[in-house]
């Protein structure tokens, strides 16, 4: 059994939803699953089950306090976001224009990129967790009101996507906070934009995040 976690883990990092036409949330949640428990199964591989119990009783890296947001403190949500976000904004190791001219790399990466910019997968792959900490972090500057973690995942990737100053300005938190979750949801599809025309992959990523959105809120009743 924990040969198999290993082997899916392997064979969803490399492959795409698209490739096994599967809907990318099932997706993500199926390699942030494959990912979490690869760290027991190597364990039990290699040292067998008492190291696990070993590893299960250790306390030294445990959180004490709660001082960080839903994503950040928890694996599982970590591994979903980062396999549903770079799911839609696609990784190019190599620094482009985007749709609107600016320059981009690994993950939609703009801060202080330059024509001929070049990156490994890890070192994409370190940035956007880093980025995905630092717009959770920004957005829960505004989103006060509690929300589902598959919800904070679909918020995070929304912002991500338009930037923290678009988002804590929007309709949608300002409905979140106010209580309306489902209505929060539904301002998802209304940023399907770039540079004033519309484009498919906008619509395609609202959906999706929609969909994890109300998919959250309905697990959580």
């Amino acid at each position: 059994m924990a040969s198999l976690v290993l082997l899916g883990g392997y064979f969803l990092a490399l492959v795409q939803p698209g490739m096994l036409g599967w809907d990318p949330l099932y997706f993500a949640m199926a390699s942030a699953t494959c990912q979490v428990l690869a760290i027991p199964a190597r364990l039990v591989l290699q040292n067998g089950l008492s190291e696990l119990a070993a590893f299960r009783r250790d306390q030294s890296g445990a959180i004490r306090r709660r001082t960080v947001g839903l994503i950040a403190g928890s694996g599982i949500a970590m591994s979903t976001a980062i396999t549903f976000i770079g799911q839609w904004e696609g990784l190019r190791t190599e620094a482009y224009r985007d749709v609107v001219g600016i320059w981009t790399v690994c993950y939609g990466e703009t801060k202080g990129v330059q024509p001929g910019d070049r990156y490994s997968k890890a070192e994409c792959d370190a940035m956007l967790a880093r980025e995905i900490l630092a717009y959770e972090a920004a957005l829960d500057r505004c989103l006060t009101h509690p929300v589902p973690v598959g919800m904070k995942i679909a918020l995070v990737s929304w912002t991500y996507n338009v930037g923290a100053g678009a988002a804590c300005k929007s309709t949608l938190v300002r409905k979140a906070n106010a209580g309306d979750l489902s209505g929060a949801c539904n301002e998802l599809p209304r940023w399907n934009r770039a540079g004033g025309r519309v484009w498919a992959g906008l619509v395609n990523r609202r959906g999706a995040e929609r969909a994890m959105c109300h998919q959250a809120l309905k697990e959580a009743a």
